[in-house]
């Protein structure tokens, strides 16, 4: 599947937040025909202007962090986000510029708070959304959408890179959009069917033998587990961690020239509370890369494999495959899954690399919070 393309927004956007009321759907026809859809709202941010006059490798680029609000409300509202979207424009009047120098737009929150505000028994990553080269466009199946309040602050972080200019002269910036719907504007036979964000990463051995992120030596190599992830070395150190074992990883490790495969044991992550769906799959690779994979070792199955187009004629990613689906996939809580890269260098220097899925599950366990009645209003009849 293929990520639909960028909205065109005014070029003379000045720099800061804007938030755009997106049209409403069709209103819905005479008795007996389904509710309309709500309208979807947007929120679009310009992030401040990067220099580009060098080469910067993956995470090593100009970058910057922005405090987000989806609305201007001291009062707390229900709201769902549906999509997120990225492109990288001239800084100066908007225009398009190639899409090779984006590096990354990450949308996070505190997870703490967000899971006391709704009342979560399981955990949740702070990770939102993270849109790279090769997918710059999220969009949930219609009626899905992850539930947050209008008072909870996001931490937006974007990032530009060059892989390929010797000599730039060039000054960029991202252009935000994200699209949210107002639950005080769902119609009660149609609600939104809460998701919630649950990564997957690969990682490489920093020990001299392949490993399984938080469980013994006694496991690597068993039917249930597998193999363990291969030894590496980390292309930052900031992506260095120790499991509860005292065993060492990286999650951003160096691909040698030529072919390499990676599996990675990911349960303990995807750390499932019940069987549920995955109604939408984002993945994060960097360029080289073949393909990534989810596996469910227990039936021996494939999740779901996300395929990459590389750039034509320089280094990058074209596009990479995404999920989609109102229908979801079945995950298993008693199953073990696990993830596999493949990356191809092909070029006669190391290279960094990275590989993650961000997958949307249904999320039974969804409770309103406690501040906002049924429709969004806030408890207690308060007012916006």
């Amino acid at each position: 599947m293929r990520a639909l393309p960028s909205a065109v927004l005014a070029a003379a956007l000045l720099l800061g937040l804007a938030a755009l009321p997106a049209a409403a759907r069709p209103a819905a026809d005479p008795a007996g025909a389904p509710a309309a859809a709500p309208p979807v709202h947007e929120r679009t941010i310009l992030s401040p202007p990067y220099r580009i006059e060098k080469k910067y490798r993956s995470m090593l680029g100009p970058y910057a962090q922005q405090e987000v609000f989806l609305v201007e409300s001291e009062t707390p509202e229900l709201l769902w986000i549906t999509g997120y979207e990225t492109e990288v424009v001239d800084a100066a009047d908007g225009s398009d510029v190639s899409q090779e120098f984006m590096c990354h737009a990450n949308l996070d929150f505190e997870p703490r708070e967000y899971m006391d505000t709704f009342r979560m028994r399981h955990g949740v990553s702070g990770r939102v959304f993270t849109l790279s080269q090769g997918q710059q466009r999220i969009a949930f199946p219609d009626g899905f959408g992850l539930p947050i309040l209008s008072t909870q602050p996001f931490q937006l972080t974007t990032q530009v890179l060059n892989l390929n200019l010797e000599d730039p002269d060039l000054t960029v910036r991202h252009r935000v959009r994200i699209e949210f719907v107002r639950d005080r504007e769902v119609p009660p036979e149609r609600p939104m069917k809460p998701l919630y964000q649950a990564a997957v990463q690969g990682f490489k051995s920093l020990e001299d033998h392949g490993i399984h992120y938080g469980l013994g030596l006694e496991h690597v190599g068993s039917e249930e587990h597998g193999p363990g992830c291969g030894v590496g070395m980390a292309a930052v150190t900031s992506a260095e961690e120790t499991d509860p074992l005292g065993q060492r990883f990286t999650s951003h490790w160096v691909v040698e020239p030529g072919r390499e495969e990676n599996r990675s044991l990911v349960t303990r992550f995807l750390n499932l509370p019940w069987d549920t769906t995955a109604h939408y799959i984002a993945v994060h690779l960097h360029p080289f890369a073949e393909s990534l994979e989810l596996i469910d070792r227990t039936t021996g199955e494939t999740v779901f494999r996300a395929e990459v187009d590389p750039a034509d004629g320089k280094i990058g990613i074209d596009r990479v495959d995404y999920l989609a689906s109102a229908e979801g996939i079945r995950l298993y809580q008693g199953h073990e899954y696990e993830l596999v890269s493949v990356y191809e260098n092909t070029s006669v220097e190391s290279q960094d690399s990275m590989a993650v899925m961000y997958m949307y599950l249904l999320d039974h366990g969804f409770r309103r919070p406690e501040v906002v009645e049924a429709g969004g209003s806030p408890a207690g009849g308060g007012k916006e």
